[in-house]
């Protein structure tokens, strides 16, 4: 895709994405804080109360606040599109994510039922703002386009898992008889591979092409990699409905998931070995990191399928290289190369034509080197914190210094938006 292509009067202000990028690293550093506080080594035990916590501030206080800001920026310009009423769904989608994710996390580290009572409301009522402002944007969209279509279906994975995780807070909250450990899967399944896998793909076949300059994804991929992708979710759903479904059927449903996204990684990593410009790039590196992390993920949840014995160290190694290694080396690596490119995007729109700085010299280079070797060191020690104490602190202080770093970058990023329209415009007539 080509910059010129974009759809620069349909953008929304620059204020809208930038308010969500910049609150998501705190969340981030919480993450930590909150893994800290819990005492002993959180990642040894599996679904400890400071690891469900801690998760969800990564997810949905860092992961979800990045990617909603990200759409809402994304659907107008690339797609087309813009949002119905984006300032009010922006502030309807922003104020109860962070009241929500706070409560809910709360709730699982005190144990208190009245803030998990409290956040599945807020939650719900964030996440349907922004499925319903989202799909009407895509509704009304003329363009067809890959991108399009991945997104349609991240949307809808994120509307089942958002449904599922309702359920289970209220459930677990008020001691209702469900399905705890159905509806636990089904919740993660759509959450990260659904509404997660399937939106990093379809904004890659963006942005990998347009930042990273490679060649653009071969069509039979774009064409169909996020329906199949979405239709082996569902497979894997509806395995979960009968009381006892064949073993084998979970495996074949199971391997074909990894596979596609397999398919995603090393596509994508042949794409980067044919740029059109080898010039050292850290954004790139993060992406690098996050593929290779998806198939770690992949190898590990396929030993798990074939060594049941030690299947709950295996998932827990699958989780923490998706969630840490794939979705969060993905995410960091793509705000780097998206605040730079909105402040000179929305400077250039402006009409402003001189002055404008060089997407490159926006984040110093050298802070995301830094980040990235500090993000590197903190996967291989998340990697070894089920066994090894020290390395579950050297996860903390890394996700807490990450915070930090992150934060740094997007407010440099801001800081060097208004810098530069305050003198642009003190220089004009």
């Amino acid at each position: 895709m080509k910059i010129a292509s974009l759809s620069a009067e349909q953008a929304p202000p620059i204020s809208l994405p930038l308010r969500f990028f910049t609150m998501a690293p705190v969340f981030l550093a919480l993450a930590a804080l909150l893994l800290a506080l819990a005492g002993g080594n959180p990642f040894a035990e599996l679904r400890s109360p400071a690891q469900i916590a801690a998760t969800h501030h990564i997810t949905l206080g860092f992961m979800a606040m990045i990617m909603m800001g990200a759409i809402q920026q994304l659907l107008p310009v690339v797609i087309g599109s813009p949002m119905p009423a984006p300032r009010l769904v922006a502030w309807l989608t922003f104020l109860p994510l962070i009241a929500g994710a706070l409560s809910l996390s709360a709730g699982f580290m005190l144990g208190r039922t009245e803030l998990l009572n409290l956040s599945w409301p807020l939650l719900g009522l964030a996440f349907l703002v922004f499925i319903v402002a989202s799909l009407t944007s895509l509704a009304r969209a003329s363009a067809k386009n890959a991108t399009k279509t991945a997104l349609l279906l991240a949307i809808l994975s994120l509307a089942g898992a958002v449904t599922f995780g309702m359920l289970l807070a209220a459930g677990y909250a008020n001691g209702l008889p469900l399905p705890f450990a159905k509806l636990a899967t089904a919740h993660i399944s759509l959450a990260l591979g659904g509404w997660v896998l399937l939106l990093a793909i379809g904004v890659s076949y963006q942005v990998v092409p347009m930042f990273q300059l490679t060649p653009n994804y071969p069509k039979w991929m774009t064409a169909a990699l996020a329906p199949a992708i979405f239709a082996t979710l569902l497979l894997n759903l509806a395995l979960l409905l009968p009381e006892a479904a064949p073993r084998w059927a979970g495996f074949i449903a199971e391997a074909l998931f990894w596979s596609l996204a397999c398919c995603f990684a090393v596509v994508t990593l042949r794409l980067q070995t044919q740029r059109r410009r080898h010039i050292p790039d850290a954004p790139l590196n993060f992406f690098r990191v996050s593929m290779f992390s998806l198939l770690l993920a992949a190898a590990f949840s396929l030993a798990a399928l074939a060594f049941p014995m030690a299947v709950n160290h295996l998932r827990t190694l699958s989780a923490l290289a998706f969630l840490l290694g794939f979705a969060l080396s993905l995410i960091q690596g793509m705000l780097y190369k998206i605040v730079p490119f909105l402040v000179w995007f929305h400077l250039f729109r402006g009409g402003l034509k001189t002055g404008v700085p060089n997407m490159k010299n926006i984040i110093p280079e050298p802070w995301i080197w830094r980040h990235l070797w500090l993000h590197s060191s903190t996967l291989l020690a998340a990697l070894l914190a089920p066994w090894w104490n020290a390395a579950a602190w050297l996860v903390m202080l890394g996700l807490l210094l990450q915070g930090a770093l992150l934060g740094y970058g997007v407010i440099t990023g801001i800081a060097v938006y208004r810098r530069t329209f305050r003198k642009i415009e003190q220089t004009q007539p």
